[in-house]
């Protein structure tokens, strides 16, 4: 983030949740795309780096398209588990636009 000329105070803003948000919730929702495997010039390339916030041989072998992200509109307390897991997500708390 430094070397995209963000400063220390932009840095911990945007790494900050918003008010409401915490530990052991659930904050957001994302819609994924595909994954594919990528060379190491792709991953070079500065747009492919802003996309997956890394940088060239830091990167893995597979990149997975991030189509949306979006803040649930208040976080949901969920019990966390390794690696992915399925957690229930009252309705009222998705975004408008995402259930459609």
């Amino acid at each position: 983030m430094k070397s995209g000329g963000l400063d220390d105070g932009k840095i911990e803003q945007l790494k900050s949740l918003p008010e409401g948000f915490g530990k052991g919730m659930a904050v957001a929702i994302v819609e994924l795309g595909k994954t594919y495997e990528t060379t190491l010039e792709e991953r070079c390339d500065p747009e492919f780096q802003r996309k997956v916030g890394a940088f060239g041989e830091d990167s893995g072998m597979r990149a997975t398209e991030i189509k949306r992200v979006e803040y649930l509109k208040r976080g949901v307390r969920v019990s966390g588990s390794g690696g992915v897991f399925k957690a229930q997500v009252d309705k009222d708390a998705i975004p408008d636009g995402w259930l459609d």
